[in-house]
């Protein structure tokens, strides 16, 4: 309302001095058009020169920033190129780590692969060494040849040996006189029957069967005549008995032995004299004096020979016990390989993970400061781009400031004239009451503006009151609803706390029932295994005790009897050295002998006289033995040993490698049978997709040793479409060929060749067949060349050029080109 009253106030002023006020208006109005213009050339000069300050501080900090960046940006770029090759160092690195560690891996692998062969090898050859000797053992139990180790190894006194071991012969007679000899090689020569009757009763104690003994002092031989008309004979070579080096006193047994035994070269010069004694060939045929003949191949598994004092062995077993002891030098030799491999490999490993780690860690640091280039790139690229723009500005802003510079000048002095014409107006006329009036007006629509400002600030306020309102209810509302499910959360996993808690204290209760059961087990069981172990020790304790006692009784049974006589003996003797003893008797020394530091007693005169004479036969034959004295004997002694330390060293390289050699070898048999084992699969599912596709049928590869690959054979095993399995000389001819066929195709795909030949393959094969064949050649001749002999039109069809050969008049052919 005062503003309306003002207002019409002014208005009747207005009216009273419109005259006034028009030329006033006027002059304002040409003054504020100046000003109007002035002002604005003034502003903008004064914002020119603004922003013209502030271009040329931004200039100054551009320039700044970038001479501060372009050393830092350097510096990161060569860090970047030195990150870069240690990166690609390391990436080099871990390359042929990892290739090291694939090729020790793959090493101990083979190694492995190559110990579990030679294991499995082992375990077989084992058996069949086991079952090989099981049966030899049986063998020569069953001739008494546990019998004689019994006796030789009992060492009794008076045993001379086997008939074997006491004589020598020439090897080409060996054969001959051990065949005509035969069993008779296993009897044990003694000096008398009291010695073969002590082996009688050893045996029957041992209970190790039976033995035959020939006693010196008993044995006769045979009484035959030898006689002199043989000698002339085509083909003989002497008596058996004659071709026997042994001891003269030896002589005898062979005699026992061969007997009137004659030696022939072969069957065919002995045969005329069948019938006439017993002979016998250098092929181990045997002619009876009753006409009966024996011969045929010869055993290998012959218990002794002549010159011999064990029994021998077979081929078979001295073959699988070097094929052992090579197993077990691999063996020896691949276990500190797969060791060495294995910690090669960790070590490897764990520098790859290291090395890995380190290329991690450079490669992010290359990253990192990769990043920090491109950033300082960028910066720098912005800075640039920015300088270029405000020197560019600045130079619009100079040109623009001296446009302005001239202009301004001018303006102000028209400005000055009208401002002055104003003033002379103003001077002549008064109008302040208007201007108070003006002045109210003025300060009531200020202060209306603050009020409609406040009223329109306060109603923002209470809208964002009301806005904040609404979103804090929401987040109660959802943080009311997250806290039901927490509870509800919280309560399920103290339930299901409770319940683990229930069944760990189960499962506890039971595990402690249970280990208190198995302790209890386990000290009876390691009682009764103590009660056992005792039994058996004092069965086996009371055994032995038996077997003492009673050899100790029989050996004391025997040393009275033998004593009884010594008594008897020594009496007499003793009788008679009395008669011959001095009269009166010469001084007794004492049954004391001192030899160094040992004191020794004897219990009468004889014994220790005996023990006199002993020492110097002993010391007698040792001085025979020292003649002649060698004076050169140390210096050979050192040059031997010498000899000995460097044959040694040799023997010991040697030695090395060829385990070496040996583990080499199976290193080799291993990979070869994993190379035949992976060919041999491969080429297997070939065949039998192969097969299937030309027969319609099924086949596949077998081999009939799978455990011995080296000398294993392949078969082919081929069930044709609608017929059973058969043998391959039981199948027609194109079932035959489609066979073989399937086997080159199996072959070529696993590896192929560049061309092949085939001449008239499908012969034997009916129309549909040679179709197959047709198209399994055409399909293969993607791979490889085809070149094919045949009449049948399918597989002329198929071919991609043909030549004809024909027969032209005359004796000559004739060579044509086709086309289809």
């Amino acid at each position: 309302t005062k503003l309306a009253e003002s207002r019409e106030q002014a208005n009747a002023i207005a009216s009273a001095s419109e005259e006034w006020i028009q030329q006033q208006t006027q002059l304002n109005q040409q003054i504020k058009e100046l000003q109007n213009h002035l002002n604005p050339q003034r502003t903008e000069q004064a914002q020119l020169q603004e922003r013209e300050t502030q271009l040329q501080q931004k200039i100054q900090d551009h320039q700044t920033t970038l001479s501060s960046i372009t050393p830092d940006l350097e510096e990161k770029q060569q860090n970047a190129q030195q990150l870069q090759q240690t990166v690609q160092q390391l990436e080099q690195q871990i390359q042929n780590l990892a290739q090291q560690v694939s090729d020790t891996e793959e090493e101990k692998k083979l190694q492995q692969n190559t110990q579990n062969r030679l294991l499995q090898e082992q375990r077989e050859k084992q058996r069949q060494l086991d079952k090989l000797e099981a049966t030899q053992q049986a063998q020569q139990e069953a001739q008494g040849t546990y019998a004689t180790q019994i006796i030789l190894k009992a060492n009794l006194p008076g045993v001379c040996g086997l008939v074997a071991q006491l004589g020598q012969v020439e090897p080409q007679y060996q054969l001959a006189l051990e065949t005509a000899a035969g069993g008779r090689l296993m009897h044990v020569v003694v000096e008398d029957d009291q010695v073969g009757a002590q082996a009688i009763e050893l045996l029957k104690e041992k209970k190790g069967g039976r033995a035959t003994f020939l006693p010196l002092n008993k044995i006769q031989p045979p009484r035959h005549n030898m006689s002199t008309a043989l000698r002339y004979a085509q083909g003989f070579i002497d008596y058996a008995v004659n071709l026997i080096e042994c001891e003269p006193r030896y002589r005898a047994i062979f005699g026992y032995v061969f007997g009137n035994t004659a030696v022939f070269s072969n069957l065919e010069t002995a045969r005329p004299h069948l019938g006439k004694t017993r002979i016998v060939t250098l092929e181990g045929e045997i002619l009876e004096s009753s006409g009966a003949m024996s011969g045929g191949s010869r055993s290998t598994r012959s218990s002794v020979h002549f010159g011999t004092a064990t029994e021998t062995e077979s081929d078979e077993i001295q073959q699988l016990k070097n094929r052992l002891a090579e197993i077990e030098e691999a063996l020896a030799t691949c276990n500190p390989k797969i060791e060495q491999a294995t910690a090669e490999s960790e070590r490897l490993s764990q520098q790859l993970n290291e090395t890995r780690q380190q290329h991690q860690q450079q490669q992010w640091s290359l990253q990192q400061t990769q990043q920090e280039i491109q950033r300082l790139s960028q910066q720098q690229q912005e800075l640039n781009q920015q300088l270029s723009q405000n020197e560019e500005e600045l130079t619009e802003l100079q040109g623009r400031l001296e446009t302005l510079a001239n202009e301004i000048p001018q303006q102000e002095q028209e400005l000055g004239q009208l401002q002055e014409e104003l003033a002379d107006l103003e001077n002549r006329h008064s109008n302040k009451e208007w201007q108070q009036i003006q002045q109210q007006i003025k300060e009531q629509e200020a202060e209306l503006h603050e009020k409609e400002t406040a009223l329109n600030e306060a109603k923002q306020h209470k809208q964002q009151l009301e806005n904040e309102q609404l979103r804090l209810e929401e987040k109660i509302t959802t943080s009311q609803q997250r806290l039901t499910e927490y509870d509800q959360q919280i309560t399920d996993i103290h339930q299901q706390q409770d319940n683990l808690q229930q069944q760990k204290e189960t499962v506890a209760k039971e595990i402690e029932q249970t280990q208190e059961t198995i302790n209890q087990l386990q000290t009876k069981l390691g009682d009764l295994k103590q009660q056992r172990d005792r039994a058996e020790q004092t069965l086996r304790s009371r055994q032995r005790q038996q077997d003492q006692q009673t050899w100790k009784q029989q050996k004391l049974q025997e040393t009275l009897n033998q004593q009884k006589q010594q008594l008897t003996t020594l009496q007499s003797q003793l009788q008679e050295q009395a008669n011959a003893l001095p009269d009166p008797l010469p001084e007794v020394p004492e049954l004391v002998q001192t030899n160094g530091s040992e004191t020794i007693t004897f219990a009468t005169y004889q014994e220790q006289l005996t023990h006199l004479q002993q020492q110097l036969r002993q010391m007698q034959q040792r001085l025979q033995d020292m003649e002649p004295v060698n004076m050169l004997a140390l210096e050979e002694y050192e040059q031997t040993q010498a000899q000995l330390d460097e044959l040694t060293e040799k023997l010991n390289t040697l030695q090395g490698e060829r385990n070496e050699l040996l583990n080499r070898i199976e290193t080799f048999t291993t990979r070869r049978i994993e190379a035949f084992q992976t060919a041999f699969d491969a080429v297997n599912e070939n065949f039998k997709t192969i097969f299937a596709t030309l027969s319609d049928g099924d086949g596949y590869l077998q081999l009939d040793n799978p455990d011995d690959i080296s000398n294993a054979s392949l078969n082919l095993v081929a069930h044709p479409k609608g017929k059973s399995v058969q043998r391959l000389h039981s199948m027609s001819g194109g079932e035959k060929s489609l066979t073989a066929l399937s086997f080159i195709f199996a072959l070529q795909r696993y590896r192929p060749s560049p061309f092949y030949a085939f001449d008239e393959v499908d012969m034997f094969l009916d129309g549909a067949n040679v179709q197959r064949l047709a198209n399994m050649i055409q399909q293969n001749s993607q791979q490889a060349q085809f070149i094919v002999v045949s009449l049948r039109r399918p597989m002329i069809e198929a071919a991609s050029q043909t030549i004809g050969v024909t027969q032209a008049k005359g004796a000559y052919t004739q060579v044509l080109g086709l086309k289809l």
